[in-house]
């Protein structure tokens, strides 16, 4: 083989391997490949074949030369190397190349060389296997027509040096497009992952993170990088053990860091990040935003806290109801006895206490045992402006402002109304209790549309009171649905705990949201037909 020959060679396998310095895809590079074939080497007609060792077939991934309409035909039908015998599968079992110079006399065709022949119109063919390493993954098949010289020794010779650089290129193109699918993929799942994933060098410089972790820390990534891991927040709990966990080695497991001033809470677990060498290379920190989590855990112990207070109370209240019921009757016989008169005053005053009794008894039974559901159509605003009459006096003499604000597209809502109308009225009294000087009473409604946890889209409607008074301490707020506890000496401490027992009953939830000094917020949130919701927990 002449120097000559051999650098023609080479340039040709130089333009198609320059490729692989460029993000090509496996068809770019076949393309490549037949487009050498085609115009360094002169043939009109070329195909290239890949193995799929997945289904055993011997797939078509490009072929010029024919018409549209045959290359097509022959993109569509793939051989299966099991079940078919011509040439193109001989050369991809054996490994072996075949030439057939005229198929009209050539003794070793089966029927369907035959047919595939009379379909393309081949002349002089050519297939030389693409091996790497010995294995097989395809086919480089080339063909002149009639009429034209046959392939000569020079050109098979030029066509097998091309087919074994080309086989290279395509298994290298191959598992790099491999490699990019599995970075893509990596991305991809990183970037979906509702954990956040956050990775630091050996010196705690942050070098990745996911989206979840932005979110979570409330910055952006390019403000992230590159610093160190410790720098995040001013926690002297995050710093020592974020520091522990780079320069001694110590990983984190579930340890929990609450953040200012949202008091979101984060449960962080690290690991070692290690090089095939079984060196340190870095730490990934996996972040875990669990503040949903604790509050939901906090909601339930509540609950639990006010079914087991209720149970005893309700005990406590029919005990009381017995012989306080005995204690009156004595107190009205007295009553109509000729006594002096302040014996008839104590008298009366005593029978007044009772009767204040009896309405706490009555408000520890409606909390313990509410009464059965009277589900029925209503309107959010007829439940409002009914509120609005009852307090609109009060609220004049205090100097407290109201403002109303209903959205217009809510539609009817299916609830007990009496009962919600109380629980709502709970609420506003003690915002108006909150306000001795004046101030602000706002109440808004609204509906939500959205995901209500179950997995199906319902109507949920949103009702806020909120108040401009003294506010709750941060150590009462998780205290103040608990019966009898109350910061007003006048009160009973049972309105907002029957308050939080009507909304559960209808499958709602109710949140407060206060600052001592400005005021206090409750939010309800309750499905707009809460007789599916009771029948779902009843269920």
């Amino acid at each position: 083989m002449s120097y000559e020959f051999t650098d023609q060679i080479l340039s040709h396998v130089y333009r198609i391997s320059s490729l692989l310095t460029e993000p090509a895809t496996m068809d770019r590079v076949v393309e490549a490949i037949v487009q050498t074939v085609t115009q360094d080497l002169n043939f009109n007609r070329c195909s290239v074949y890949l193995l799929n060792k997945t289904n055993h077939k011997l797939e078509c991934k490009y072929i010029t030369g024919f018409s549209p309409e045959t290359e097509n035909y022959v993109k569509e039908r793939p051989f299966d190397i099991k079940k078919h015998d011509c040439i193109e599968t001989r050369v991809a079992v054996t490994g072996e190349p075949v030439l057939v110079k005229n198929f009209s006399s050539s003794d070793n065709l089966t029927d369907l060389d035959r047919r595939v022949t009379t379909r393309m119109g081949r002349g002089c063919t050519l297939y030389v296997p693409l091996k790497i390493k010995g294995d097989i993954i395809g086919i480089l098949g080339v063909d002149k027509k009639h009429g034209e010289p046959e392939i000569n020794e020079k050109e098979f010779e030029s066509l097998s040096i091309l087919a074994n650089y080309a086989s290279i290129i395509i298994e290298n193109s191959k598992l790099l497009q491999d490699l990019m699918n599995e970075k893509k993929f990596s991305e991809n799942v990183l970037n979906s992952s509702i954990n956040g994933i956050l990775t630091v060098d050996i010196t705690g410089r942050i070098t990745s993170l996911n989206p979840a972790v932005e979110k979570m820390f409330g910055m952006m990534k390019d403000t992230l990088i590159n610093r160190f891991i410790w720098e995040i927040f001013p926690l002297p709990e995050w710093i020592e053990c974020t520091r522990k966990a780079v320069f001694h080695l110590h990983n984190m497991k579930g340890m929990e860091f609450t953040l200012n001033p949202d008091d979101k809470i984060l449960n962080v677990t690290t690991s070692h990040i290690m090089n095939e060498g079984e060196s340190l290379i870095g730490f990934m920190f996996l972040i875990q935003d669990i503040t949903g989590e604790r509050k939901r855990d906090e909601y339930l112990q509540r609950v639990n806290r006010l079914i087991s207070l209720g149970e005893l109370a309700a005990g406590i209240a029919h005990e009381i109801r017995n012989p306080l019921t005995g204690i009156g009757v004595v107190l009205d016989f007295l009553s109509r006895k000729k006594l002096p008169r302040r014996d008839l005053e104590l008298i009366n005053e005593a029978s007044r206490e009772i009767e204040r009794l009896e309405k706490l008894i009555s408000d520890l039974l409606t909390f313990a045992r509410p009464k059965k559901f009277n589900f029925e159509l209503a309107d959010i605003r007829n439940i409002i402006n009914s509120i609005y009459l009852l307090i609109n006096e009060q609220c004049n003499h205090r100097g407290i402002k109201m403002f109303i604000r209903i959205d217009d597209d809510i539609d009817g809502l299916y609830v007990d109304q009496e009962r919600i109308r109380q629980g709502l009225l709970n609420i506003v009294i003690n915002a108006i209790k909150a306000m001795p000087s004046g101030g602000n009473l706002t109440i808004k409604a609204a509906e939500l549309t959205g995901d209500s946890g179950s997995g199906d889209p319902e109507r949920r409607i949103e009702i806020t009171i909120g108040d401009t008074g003294v506010g709750i301490a941060t150590e009462n707020i998780g205290r103040i649905f608990d019966p009898f506890f109350t910061t007003n000496n006048e009160g009973t401490g049972l309105g907002l705990s029957i308050t939080h027992s009507i909304i559960k009953e209808h499958s709602g939830i109710v949140k407060v949201d206060s600052e001592l000094g400005k005021g206090t917020e409750f939010t309800i949130i309750l499905p707009c037909d809460c007789r599916k919701a009771v029948e779902y927990l009843d269920a």
